[in-house]
């Protein structure tokens, strides 16, 4: 009964077993001489099946295990659902001589088709919960949000903003400029009330956005370590690109006390709540490169035999992508702030409201299947929604670059690039030291 409450009580945190005690079985000698690398030595076959039996945890069905009938026959009601639409369509509906109508009326129709039929071939999501069909129908939006990005992406600038139009008039038109940094006093002993009146004049859709985008951000990524570093990270990038996106101009106790204390503080605090309340597993990001050391003893060609170190490539491989996720995050959050520069549309716009809706939900798949293929080594390839999600952002990456060449050459100022450039070196000193000195 205890070891099966401990095994429980892993799964919920995600911790690894890391006190290296697992039995090493006596492995086959080498049929050559020659030590093997790494990643030719294999883990103990205890360690494999513990992964593999913790992994199989989070896939079982709910109730007694059996799939029921709302969980099969999704496909019926959504063809239902179309013909019925289609019925009323051909010989009620009369047919508009508005050509904008006709495009948004077009656009919708396709999107439905697309996701009813595509959806019972699409790959199923990592998760049992809402529902399976929730999964392969976001996996459908995905496709859809993709091809229009390809769409996009072989117009010129001034076509691809005027296309927008066709989904809303208020589209297509330059930008205003709000500014952050005018007046940066934040206390006044003589007007101690006007703290509060600065509050709430900052108060608009980018509190909102930072609340809600760090409480997915934290259901997704399951780590208040993680978060926290998101949440550091994209500070301090709003520093180094206010030249570029004159948004990212606020004053410091807007970037450190408004957004990073107060909007994400607590909306990563609500997640993780959430997450304890609802027994979900919990993720240790910073545990994957500190994995058991297996030792063993091979054979040199000399034919002396020498203890060996089979983990420590494996523990950098884990923090590089880690690190490369890291990164792989910010640039998704950077580029609603690009795509708004590049094509005109608003921040507060439903467009940008419903990609970073369709960022964060998808990203607790994306998530849940990166950190099962760096912890799980019977995982051996990363799933469709860490690749579509890849694709995602490389295809925002061509449009920016492709419409905002003016922008992104703007020089950035010497002391940004040398803080830059000595954090990087920073960061891989401390690499070196730590996998290969240390």
């Amino acid at each position: 009964m205890c070891e099966t409450s401990n095994t429980a009580k892993m799964h919920r945190d995600g911790r690894s077993d890391q006190s290296g005690q697992v039995g090493h079985r006596p492995r086959r000698e080498a049929s050559s001489g020659a030590v093997p690398s790494d990643d030719d030595d294999p883990l103990p076959l205890e360690f494999l099946l513990k992964k593999k039996l913790e992994w199989s945890q989070g896939n079982v069905v709910d109730g007694n295990g059996r799939t029921t009938y709302f969980r099969r026959s999704y496909i019926v009601p959504l063809l239902l659902v179309l013909v019925c639409l289609l019925v009323y369509i051909a010989p009620f509906e009369q047919t508009a001589t508005n050509d904008k109508h006709n495009v948004r009326r077009y656009v919708g129709i396709f999107v439905m088709m697309f996701l009813a039929s595509a959806a019972p071939f699409a790959p199923a999501g990592p998760f049992k919960w809402p529902h399976p069909v929730f999964w392969r129908l976001l996996t459908c939006v995905a496709v859809v949000y993709q091809m229009g990005l390809a769409f996009l992406l072989f117009q010129t600038a001034n076509d691809s903003r005027q296309v927008l139009k066709y989904l809303d008039e208020s589209l297509g038109e330059p930008l205003t400029r709000k500014s952050y940094g005018e007046n940066c006093t934040f206390w006044d002993a003589e007007h101690p009330e006007r703290v509060m009146q600065k509050l709430w004049a900052e108060c608009d859709i980018y509190w909102a956005s930072h609340l809600l985008g760090f409480y997915l951000n934290a259901l997704a990524l399951r780590d208040y370590w993680l978060t926290h570093v998101m949440s550091v990270m994209f500070e301090l990038i709003e520093y180094s690109l206010e030249h570029q996106i004159p948004v990212f101009e606020e004053c410091w106790w807007d970037h450190w006390i408004l957004d990073a204390a107060l909007c994400n503080g607590l909306g990563i605090w609500c997640g993780m709540k959430t997450l304890e309340y609802l027994d979900m597993r919990l993720y240790n990001w910073r545990g994957l490169w500190k994995v058991p050391v297996y030792s063993s003893k091979r054979e040199t060609r000399a034919g002396q035999s020498r203890p060996h170190d089979w983990s420590r490539t494996r523990r950098f491989k884990r923090c590089l992508v880690v690190l490369l996720y890291i990164a792989s995050l910010l640039i998704m959050e950077l580029n609603a702030f690009y795509l708004k520069s590049v094509l005109w549309i608003p921040i507060s716009h439903s467009l940008q409201l419903a990609r970073l809706v369709l960022y964060l939900i998808g990203g607790a798949a994306v998530s849940r299947q990166v950190y099962q293929y760096l912890d799980d080594p019977n995982c051996k390839s990363l799933g469709p929604w860490t690749l579509m999600a890849f694709l995602l952002v490389i295809t925002e990456l061509a449009i920016i670059v492709r419409f905002g060449r003016d922008l992104l050459l703007i020089p950035f100022p010497d002391h940004i690039l040398i803080s830059w450039i000595a954090g990087f070196l920073a960061l891989t000193s401390w690499l070196v030291w730590r996998f290969f000195i240390r």
